[in-house]
């Protein structure tokens, strides 16, 4: 994968987990599935901005070693 494929993969799953608690809190009105969709939407949030906080020269470095065109 490409690093703007990465990129767009973390905010998607962070607007996903915007979408998911304002669900949660709008129009949910039972508990325990208010609880559950809200920390799905944390669990998303974070997730989207682990992927567009990570680093990604290591994954550039690991393909041209292991490429014995790469010389």
């Amino acid at each position: 994968m490409n690093r703007w494929s990465i990129r767009l993969g973390g905010l998607i799953c962070m607007v996903l987990g915007g979408l998911l608690f304002v669900y949660s809190v709008k129009y949910i009105s039972v508990e325990w599935p208010q609880i559950f969709v809200g920390l799905l939407s944390v669990f998303f949030s974070a997730m989207g901005f682990g992927l567009l906080l990570m680093p990604l020269d290591s994954l550039e470095k690991t393909s041209t070693e292991d490429d014995p065109r790469a010389g």
